[in-house]
């Protein structure tokens, strides 16, 4: 048998630029060898006047001439991986940055020696050889974040320039930039939210000079955020953990949780399962099958911890933006799910009006063939005490009025109301009012005469039961009526 080398075209270099990197995922990539590389402070700069550039600069531990080399090899090794290292096939630098830029100038600086490399798509290709640029220190003081990069003992510099797929056709090439690096600062913000709030060794990453604060997509801080106990799910010799967490009623939110997209509009959206690696989020929003994305779901997200053992199993992608579960976790979570949406159904379901409680409520859920419904519940003392004091004719309309009204109840747009999680501004009963409602009801006879008793009898009747001093408000009306008679 004869063997040939074939060295690969040096198309491949434009061939891996279709990988389908996101510029949020391309950034994200860098970052996670800034991380792997012990860094605490990552520094993302970019040109928001001609969008020429854009810049990541760490503080972690550097690299040496030949790692460095090493790291920009196509593929390339840099050694047995540590489990920590959120790392996958060794592409990451380079398929991230050329995803977005015809050129990329590595930077690192390691015992004191600075090594800088470029891959440059153009050189590459006008040569017809596998190039590397290596730069002398003259051109090196015109790179963006140089000073801060000349001023750290270690660190690494990564550079883009020729953005052609970052910026694509626009005209407006800075205002474009801009408003990129802002979606790339909410997309980090969420992505390493673990590494960001991390008491003991907080990571630090700066925008353009903005600092990004973590969103915790749980709440865990919300004292209204229900939260189970971690399963532990073994798959081989590997453990993934598994905690679910079921996100506040609207009601139970702050103002800067409201203002959030994924508890506003995006709720939805924002459901499901959130795979992390080495702490660091890898994909959200999926129920991988095993559920499906409804408005009575989406208080529902589940923190899934996923070893780096299992990174084949859970097929994670190159881009590390993707990962399926493997057909043994789904078959354990499926016994695992139904108690954990049934905690979130509760979250809308009859909120503060439960079926089988011994609550008379205004309306009443009518489930017919076609649907549901609503009616008006004649039954409720506050409705018959209106309807036995009226003549029949009268009694008539009023009953018309009331059908009429259930008729028109607007089921959807409260549905519309519900779907884009606006909270529900319940108003507590005018106080003259309620007392009307009262005199009417204890002139109609349909509770005691004994004020403790008719108390107990409204705790049970909308909308006294929310009424606040039912009880003063009860002695007060019947004391009066009985001092009239």
């Amino acid at each position: 048998m004869e063997s040939e080398l074939m060295s690969p075209s040096i198309n491949l270099l434009e061939s891996m630029r279709s990988v389908g990197y996101s510029i949020e995922a391309a950034v994200a990539d860098l970052i996670d060898n800034s991380i792997a590389a012990g860094a605490r402070r990552v520094s993302i700069d970019g040109d928001v006047v001609e969008g020429s550039f854009l810049a990541v600069l760490d503080d972690g531990r550097g690299m040496n001439p030949e790692v460095a080399r090493e790291a920009l090899r196509l593929a390339g090794s840099v050694g047995d991986r540590d489990e920590s290292d959120l790392g996958r096939f060794g592409l990451g630098l380079k398929t991230a940055s050329l995803s977005q830029a015809r050129c990329l100038t590595v930077v690192t600086k390691r015992a004191g020696t600075v090594t800088a490399l470029r891959w440059d798509i153009d050189y590459v290709r006008d040569s017809g050889q596998w190039l590397l640029i290596v730069l002398d220190q003259r051109q090196l003081y015109d790179l963006p974040l140089w000073e801060e990069f000349d001023a750290q003992p270690t660190g690494t510099l990564v550079v883009w320039n020729e953005l052609d797929l970052l910026l694509g056709d626009t005209t407006t090439p800075g205002v474009f930039m801009a408003e990129r690096l802002s979606e790339v600062r909410s997309s980090l913000a969420l992505v390493f939210h673990r590494f960001l709030s991390d008491r003991r060794n907080r990571l630090s990453i700066k925008v353009n000079g903005l600092a990004v604060s973590p969103v915790d997509p749980f709440l865990s801080d919300n004292p209204k955020t229900q939260r189970t106990n971690p399963e532990f799910i073994q798959i081989g010799p590997s453990e993934v953990r598994v905690e679910a967490f079921t996100m506040p009623h609207p009601s139970g939110l702050s103002v800067e949780e409201r203002l959030r997209p994924d508890f506003g509009a995006g709720m939805r959206e924002a459901q499901g399962f959130y795979v992390y690696r080495n702490r660091r989020l890898i994909s959200h929003g999926h129920w991988y099958g095993l559920a499906r994305m409804t408005e009575l779901s989406k208080q529902t997200r589940i923190q899934v911890d996923v070893p780096t053992s299992l990174d084949a199993l859970w097929q994670l992608d190159i881009k590390k933006s993707r990962a399926e579960p493997p057909p043994s976790f789904k078959l354990r979570l499926r016994q695992l799910i139904d108690p954990i949406l049934a905690r979130g159904h509760r979250v809308h379901t009859f909120r503060g009006r439960r079926p089988n409680a011994e609550v008379a409520h205004l309306w009443n859920k009518l489930t017919t063939r076609d649907g549901f419904t609503y009616d008006v519940n004649l039954k409720s003392p506050l409705v018959e005490a209106v309807l036995t004091r009226l003549a029949s004719d009268d009694a008539e309309s009023v009953l018309g009025l009331l059908r009429t009204l259930a008729a028109t109840f607007p089921v959807m747009d409260a549905y519309a109301e519900v779907a884009a999680s606006t909270p529900f501004a319940a108003l507590q009963p005018e106080r003259e009012a309620i007392l009307a409602r009262l005199r009417e009801i204890h002139q109609a006879g349909l509770l005691s005469g004994d004020p403790s008793v008719a108390v107990a009898q409204l705790a049970g009747v909308e909308p006294f039961n929310i009424a606040n001093d039912l009880a003063g408000l009860v002695d007060f009306v019947w004391k009066d009526s009985n001092a009239a008679h």
